[in-house]
């Protein structure tokens, strides 16, 4: 019976398959490479091949079991017997240590019982330093998607693979590694075309999922609003339409997660349809989300409030500073993506100004396309800003990428001329050498969103750029405002001062 109709007999990821494979050999009593590679591929118990001499005598045995991912990148043992009648070995007890062992391996590696165990695989054709930075966020953003991360791996080629993206070679060590690792699905560091998925999954027999897909799964998990589900369907949508090959995607269950497999659908077309008029559904109901936060905006125009939006890179702190000048309690985690929903509260600056700050979701570089397109109605809150503050983190040493990574977004958004001034966050992490190329680098402010007390620079800069005046010297407490929301002023205030 082919191994593809063998069900499994032992669900747990860490554990083996519940099944021994025995064969005999004509000429010798070695175990082959395929045999091992079987073994691996297959998660088995343990494989065995029997010697068989003239007259059909039995001779030597040999066994091989997996081995436990810490063993120095040693996959399996082999065990070597001389003589069949010899073997004293009780394969029940001998089979639960290794389980055991396996099992132990596992959750040192950081796993459980109830999260999904990958491996991430990254590709360059140009800067190893790229990518090797860029799969360190692909480990960030599956932390973020509730992951375990098993392993990685990156690999240098002159071209993209068309049908595998990476090498023959390399695809059946990462098999081979993930096999042994227990992992469930393979996740790639580049957005993978339907034929590509199509290939490797075929050839693992494992959940294939790319970073678009993986971005999805994230902003599915953190979507609680209404209007944020929406938005997350519609772009899984967009994403899958062009991706449904006849393999089966249960699309009750996109929801629950990308990268899922479902029982199939025989009528393709039919189903295409019925994805096509759910996708106008629901570009619909964005498009009244939309209007609505236009009609808002409008109103808020007409009071003649100054707006100010917080933009900047996934996991800046950009919820954080939001909290700290508003008093507000919007979702702070240290994960990508924790912040969907544009959240609006009022500001009262030491200068008496009234301003409105708006907190907004984080970019992350090669954001897809299907995001920006279904969170346009979020990201039209930027369009009607007075100005925008770009939060970037401090102590990122990929900090210069960060900043142009959020510049090219501005741009395709067609967002880049509004006024802009960037505050660097977090410089109670980086630093004294950081601190001062930033202030030699850039005009900008540098703060913790933790602590009020670095926050008064970046207030009288928010004067200067809104209402054309500054205060100096000016100490204040940032305490919670009962009607407003904002910041009150508890010291006297110094004399205003016009800045041209």
């Amino acid at each position: 019976m082919p191994f593809d109709q063998l069900q499994r007999s032992r669900e747990a990821k860490y554990r083996l398959r519940g099944y021994r494979l025995i064969h005999t050999h004509l000429k010798d009593s070695i175990l082959s490479h395929p045999d091992l590679v079987t073994l691996l591929k297959e998660r088995l118990d343990l494989i065995g091949v029997l010697e068989v001499r003239d007259g059909g005598i039995p001779g030597k045995f040999q066994i091989a079991h997996i081995l436990p991912p810490n063993t120095d990148g040693k996959m399996w043992e082999i065990i070597d017997y001389n003589d069949l009648g010899r073997i004293d070995i009780n394969f029940e007890e001998f089979l639960t240590d290794i389980e055991y062992d396996n099992e132990r391996s596992f959750f040192e590696i950081g796993g459980h019982r109830e999260k999904e165990g990958v491996f991430l695989i990254g590709v360059y054709t140009n800067s190893r330093v790229d990518a090797q930075n860029s799969i360190k966020e692909l480990e960030s953003l599956a932390i973020s998607a509730d992951k375990v991360v098993l392993d990685k791996t990156i690999q240098g080629r002159k071209q993209i693979d068309p049908r595998y993206l990476i090498g023959k070679g390399k695809s059946e060590e990462v098999i081979l590694r993930a096999r042994q690792l227990g992992a469930d699905s393979l996740v790639f560091d580049l957005e993978l075309t339907p034929a590509q998925v199509k290939s490797i999954s075929e050839k693992t027999n494992l959940g294939v999922i790319d970073r678009t897909q993986l971005i999805l799964e994230i902003f599915a998990r953190h979507a609680v609003t209404s209007e944020g589900k929406i938005q997350v369907r519609l772009a899984q949508l967009r994403y899958l339409l062009p991706r449904l090959t006849g393999r089966g995607i249960e699309l009750s269950q996109l929801a629950g997660g990308i990268g899922t497999r479902g029982p199939g659908e025989k009528k393709l077309e039919e189903e295409r349809r019925r994805l096509r008029q759910q996708i106008e559904h629901l570009e619909r109901q964005i498009e009244e989300i939309s209007k609505r936060r236009e009609h808002t905006r409008k109103k808020r125009t007409e009071t003649g409030i100054p707006t100010v939006t917080l933009i900047g890179y996934t996991n800046v702190g950009k919820s954080t500073l939001f909290n700290t000048l508003t008093k507000s309690n919007a979702v702070v985690e240290n994960k990508l993506f924790s912040t969907l929903n544009p959240t609006t509260r009022k500001l009262i600056l030491p200068g008496k100004g009234e301003i409105l700050v708006t907190d907004t979701v984080g970019f992350i570089r090669n954001l897809p396309n299907e995001l920006i397109k279904a969170f346009r109605a979020t990201l039209e809150e930027m369009g009607e800003s007075s100005l925008l503050v770009h939060v970037a983190d401090a102590s990122d040493p990929l900090l210069d990428e960060r900043i142009d990574s959020v510049d090219k977004i501005l741009e395709s958004t067609g967002y880049e001329s509004i006024p802009r001034i960037i505050v660097f966050n977090k410089i109670d992490s980086a630093t004294i050498e950081t601190i001062n190329r930033l202030k030699k680098a850039h005009q900008a402010r540098l703060i913790s969103a933790l602590n009020k007390e670095t926050l008064s620079d970046l207030l009288e800069l928010l004067e200067v750029k809104l209402f054309g005046y500054g205060r100096y010297d000016l100490e204040y407490e940032i305490n919670e405002d009962k009607t407003s929301g904002g910041i009150q002023e508890k010291a006297a205030p110094a004399d205003s001062v016009l800045l041209n």
